[in-house]
């Protein structure tokens, strides 16, 4: 259920409301002041009781008094003369036909006077007519003319008025000063009215209430702030509220602390949101800040709402920025109860030059396209889901205020539709965009040269089935026996040409075909276009790679010509497991699998260049492999008893396991996925191992299978699983356990593999990772590469750079005296938080929808907290990367966010980072929050942006707040584009 901030300000501005407003204007109010037609005509003045004196002493004389308590009575058409009969709550008098029958209950504290058709009470007095009740210390029922009077009384001692009447008209309640209502026609006049339309609170001196429930009002104002003073209202001569749907304004403005403010329209519409809270439509306050070094002055993120029905609200936002940049978009939320929810956005930005005498920066035009959509019902035998973020290149780098993306040099979307058939068989497809930004111009600091790549993929798999077995089985041994199919499709189109096909490892010098690169290329060729472009950036013109293709219709064709589509299955075969000593499983097996390509790659030796020309075949070509394998895998403990004072054991679980599996040799002719060549007699070439001269001719076009290198592998996989806990002593006894557990690792791992038939490098990198949580709140990870070869020296007199050049060869590092193995990788994040124990406790709201309450728990980090007094999030991330023993890089960061509040009503957040490598800061903000109860007000500033080519801002924001939002003391944070969605997020 939609449910968007209903705080706001809501003005609905048109011809049609103009046409109404005179309408009601003159059929309304100018019935109100028709004195001589009006139905409710005045009673005589009721006699004041006097005060401070006892009810005994008020009572009028005998035969025409009643005592205080409840009587009944049926409202009739009988004339004055007429005595009406006082006596039990039974009593009640015969009532024509035509007449009211439903009984009109009256009650007081003190005392009642009954003159015949006329009945009086005081002191705490209630007439209730069926869903009608009407409470105050006053009341005066004219049983002749189906009207009643109430009134309070001042009180001298406290020296106000008390028992102002209480009118309650089925869902609806009035606080009043004075009231009049006649019970047959269901009309009334009141004077100084308060009552709760919605989440609008209205107050007037003179009302005048019709049949159907609509209140025409005097002097009144409209608010949502439910305080006796309100924060703000609108101030309007006139009201016409129309019952359980809007508000409709003569001329008003807006009156803000009691200030009256310049702001206002001639009219307007307030609606009220219906039964099924499908939320409230209106217009959004713009934000207004500053960019200095940038676009200038601005006011952004102002537009309107729509809430359309129950189930999708639409949010129209646009910006405009003094030195002429200006932006628009559409986001929207969708709930469909238990079945699906979701979010979409739509930006675009046409931004100019900060500096209006830059001529290297040109206009640029940037756009946003995201879109999320997940399903609620998991049990349905259809899922469809999507997650999209698709952007220009540009587009985060200077439209974004938010870290992540900001730092972020790509973007992945992707949707995906899967069904289940029956018991066994299962598809599925799925669309994938995935984008690389590109580079930055250090001179215009623009990114250029962004890659964008488009898949679509499609798969079909069948559960294992046990074929022996299919009516539960009576446990023999081959009943384990289990076979499945899975068969998956993928299309790519990209616009990077497909030439870069991975040339390194031949052995000898590669020549691609025009086929392949879309024009003749040669090394001189790449070492020109690699001297234009560093000439090109030098003098900061724009720079086009020449292996990209534009994405604009005239390249449509090119890009279609550049797909690739291929086809994979896979058979795989489970045998039965057997247990070997007890402790140890022992699992066999056998799989089928290759893939299908929509071309090939062809070979020719060329004897000129000593090289061999690559160029490109299309059709339809199928491979296939097959192998064995087999594993085995244990688990077994160790425990070390400590006894200490705290330290009673410490317990190491170790979980190793070993598989082979063997792949017979597919390079033989005889199959044609291999192309063996050969070179004239007594060639340098022929010098080079067969091995090496034969060649894939499906390398590097995607597949899994058609790649394998030529030759038998036998390939031993291994790995490692360890896990360090300790049983410390509890300093509690309370909850009854003695000991518990504490984790030292929950999880070092240790995993490689060695192929035993392969020429070099039998043995792969070795993988070890680690994480755990060091005390409660510490998070640690890390993971890393070991190389176990050594990298040999070649001098620059031997290379074709003419540079020394470091190359891997097939020699162990340990053999070469340098160690076990090399650090190739490693990664280590860190990360922690501090806060009050409350602060990680979900947001609990009897009066907030479930959807409301899930998006605000789901997303803390969108709202600015006034219940917790503080709160720290840490973080430190550490990459290191090593090209050669003399060439590596280095990533060293810190994210530091938090806030804290000054008074319970002021709030401060900051957002920094430092990078270590750069010796800079990253995107710093500040921020201060000030919950005004049913407004908010939030001043942020971006001193540091992260980038000389980043504008520093502030922005000022001010804003009603959400009944719900003011409930939870929350705020909403309000980035430089807000993502929308349930529970406030739309403004």
């Amino acid at each position: 259920m939609i449910e968007p901030k209903k705080g706001h300000i809501i003005l609905r501005v048109n011809t049609w409301a103009l046409i109404l407003w005179l309408l009601l204007g003159f059929l309304g109010f100018a019935q109100a002041q028709d004195r001589p037609t009006n139905p409710l005509s005045p009673l005589p003045t009721p006699p004041s009781k006097p005060v401070n004196q006892s009810p005994e002493a008020t009572r009028p004389a005998s035969g025409t008094s009643a005592p205080a308590g409840t009587q009944r009575t049926r409202l009739s058409g009988r004339s004055a003369g007429d005595t009406a009969r006082t006596g039990t709550p039974s009593d009640s008098a015969k009532v024509p036909q035509d007449q009211f029958a439903t009984t009109v209950r009256y009650s007081s504290k003190d005392s009642s006077q009954v003159n015949g058709q006329i009945v009086e009470l005081w002191g705490e007095a209630e007439v209730v007519y069926g869903d009608i009740s009407l409470k105050a210390d006053y009341i005066k029922l004219n049983q002749e003319t189906n009207e009643v009077y109430a009134r309070g009384r001042y009180d001298s001692t406290a020296k106000k008025t008390i028992g102002t009447p209480i009118f309650k008209d089925r869902s609806e309640t009035y606080n009043t000063k004075e009231i009049r209502y006649n019970f047959k026609t269901k009309k009334a006049l009141v004077t100084s009215i308060i009552t709760q339309q919605g989440e609008g609170n209205i107050r007037g001196k003179t009302v005048k209430k019709d049949a159907e429930d609509n209140l025409y009002i005097r002097g009144s104002i409209y608010t949502t702030c439910n305080l006796a003073t309100p924060h703000f209202h609108i101030n309007a001569p006139k009201l016409k509220v129309v019952h359980n749907k809007q508000v409709v304004s003569g001329p008003f403005n807006l009156v803000i602390n009691e200030i009256p403010l310049p702001i206002g329209l001639p009219f307007g519409f307030f609606p009220f949101p219906k039964k099924k809270d499908i939320g409230v439509s209106g217009i959004i306050m713009p934000q207004y800040g500053e960019e200095p070094n940038g676009r200038g002055f601005y006011l952004r993120d102002g537009g309107y709402y729509w809430a359309v029905n129950e189930n999708i609200g639409l949010q129209f936002t646009g910006q405009i920025y003094s030195r002429g940049s200006w932006g628009g978009g559409l986001s929207g939320a969708y709930n469909k109860r238990y079945r699906y929810n979701g979010g979409f956005q739509l930006r675009y930005n046409r931004n100019f030059a900060g500096d209006l005498i830059d001529t290297l920066n040109k206009p640029r035009t940037d756009f946003a396209i995201t879109w999320n959509h997940a399903p609620q019902n998991i049990g349905r035998r259809s899922s469809f889901s999507a997650s999209v973020n698709v952007t220009s290149n540009s587009y985060n780098q200077f439209n974004s205020f938010n870290t992540a993306a900001v730092t972020s040099n790509v973007a992945g979307s992707s949707i995906q539709y899967s069904r289940t058939f029956g018991k066994y068989v299962r598809a599925g497809s799925n669309l994938r965009v995935n984008q690389q930004f590109g580079q930055i111009n250090q001179t215009t600091g623009v990114r250029e040269n962004g890659k964008t790549d488009v898949s679509g993929d499609f798969n079909l798999s069948v559960n294992q089935i046990a074929p022996f077995a299919l009516k539960g089985g009576t446990g023999r041994w081959y009943e384990s026996f289990r076979l499945g199919f899975q068969f998956d499709a993928n299309a790519q189109v990209s616009n990077t040409i497909r030439s870069q096909f991975d040339t390194t490892g031949y052995g000898f010098r590669v020549i691609p075909d025009e086929s392949i690169f879309g024009k003749p290329v040669s090394r001189a060729i790449f070492i020109q276009d690699s001297i234009q472009r560093a000439t090109d950036i030098r003098l900061g013109r724009t720079v086009e790679d020449p292996n990209l293709i534009a994405f604009n219709f005239d390249n449509l064709g090119r890009i279609w010509d550049n797909r690739l589509i291929n086809m994979r299955y896979s058979i795989p075969i489970a045998l039965p497991n057997f247990k070997i000593a007890r402790y140890i499983n022992f699992t066999p097996g056998f799989s089928l699998q290759g893939d299908i390509y929509n071309y090939r790659l062809n070979y020719r030796y060329v004897p000129d260049s000593n090289g061999v020309s690559i160029s490109r075949e299309r059709g339809f070509f199928p491979t296939y492999q097959f192998s064995t394998n087999a594993s085995i895998n244990t688990r077994f403990y160790g425990t070390a008893f400590i006894r200490g004072k705290r330290l009673e054991a410490i317990r190491h679980t170790v979980a190793p396991s070993v598989s082979i599996s063997y792949t017979p040799d597919f390079s033989s002719s005889t199959f044609g996925f291999y192309q063996r060549l050969e070179g004239p007699a007594g060639s340098a070439f022929n010098n080079i191992p067969e091995y090496r001269r034969t060649l894939s001719r499906f390398r590097g076009l995607g597949g899994t299978y058609g790649s394998t290198p030529p030759g038998q592998s036998a390939i031993v996989s291994f790995g490692i699983v360890n896990q360090l806990e300790m049983k410390v002593r509890t300093r509690d006894d309370s909850s009854g356990q003695e000991f518990k557990k504490v984790p030292i690792f929950d999880n070092l791992s240790l995993n490689g593999s060695y192929n035993l038939l392969a020429n070099e490098f039998n043995l792969s990198t070795i993988n070890v990772s680690a994480n755990t949580q060091i005390a409660k709140n510490i998070n640690f990870n890390i993971s890393s590469v070991f190389d176990p070869y050594y990298f040999k020296l070649i001098p620059g007199a031997e290379t074709s750079s003419g540079q020394d050049e470091y190359v891997r060869i097939n020699q162990y590092l340990v053999n070469a005296g340098g160690g076990l193995a090399r650090l190739s990788s490693l990664q280590a994040f860190i990360s922690t938080r501090f806060a009050p124990k409350k602060a990680d406790q979900p947001k609990k709201s009897p009066n907030a929808s479930d959807a409301t309450l899930k998006a605000i728990n789901q997303n803390p980090d969108l709202y600015v907290d006034f219940n917790i007094p503080w709160s720290l999030n840490l973080s430190y991330s550490f990459g290191y990367t090593s090209f050669s023993p003399i060439q590596s890089a280095i990533i060293q960061t810190m994210q530091l966010t938090g806030d804290f509040s000054l008074t319970p009503k002021w709030k401060f957040t900051f957002q920094t980072g430092y990078d270590f490598q750069f010796k800079a800061p990253s995107i710093t903000t500040i921020g201060v929050n000030r919950d005004l109860h049913c407004w908010e007000m939030a001043f942020n500033w971006t001193p540091y942006a992260g980038s000389a080519f980043r504008a520093g801002n502030y922005s000022f924001d001010l804003r009603a707040k959400s009944s719900i939002l003011q409930e939870l003391k929350l705020s909403r944070r309000r980035s430089f584009y807000d993502s929308g969605g349930f529970g406030g997020g739309f403004r």
